[in-house]
């Protein structure tokens, strides 16, 4: 009896995790239009231990970047991260004339590294969507991507 007790407990665990995952990532939002002003700071994922720096100048680092955020960088490389590394980042898709708002954020790895420091040379590319969550009375604005959704750090 106590054995069955021990397997079901961590079966339990696990089963609770997939839940609190997916109710994450099924919270309703609405997409918003942003400034580049609006995105300004260091944004913390809530499924990862991702952080990016957006800065005003139009840089950015980021470190713990899972590897799902970056496309299909395990096919190409066979790396698994997670990743750091720093680049441009801008407003929407369009590199040679960007929108004064957009819904999303583009950002651009110049140099990217494995969490040995080794460099890869196929940089990946993030994409973060801008939302406001629909039950929100004060409309604060998060970041999203198809696995992750980040919070502006105070």
């Amino acid at each position: 009896m106590r054995r069955r007790t021990v397997l079901a407990v961590p079966a339990l665990l696990l089963a609770a995790g997939c839940g609190l995952g997916e109710a994450l990532a099924d919270y309703p939002t609405v997409p918003v239009e942003v400034s580049a002003a609006d995105l300004v700071g260091v944004w913390a994922g809530h499924e990862s231990s991702a952080r990016y720096d957006l800065r005003a100048d139009g840089t950015f680092t980021a470190t713990g970047v899972p590897v799902v955020q970056l496309g299909p960088l395990d096919e190409r490389t066979g790396r698994v991260g997670p990743f750091h590394g720093h680049g441009r980042w801008r407003l929407g898709t369009t590199p040679q004339s960007p929108p004064a708002t957009a819904r999303e954020a583009v950002l651009d790895f110049d140099e990217l590294l494995d969490a040995d420091d080794s460099r890869v040379e196929r940089l990946g590319v993030v994409h973060l969507n801008a939302a406001t969550p629909t039950e929100s009375p004060d409309h604060v604005l998060i970041l999203t991507t198809t696995h992750d959704w980040f919070q502006r750090l105070p």
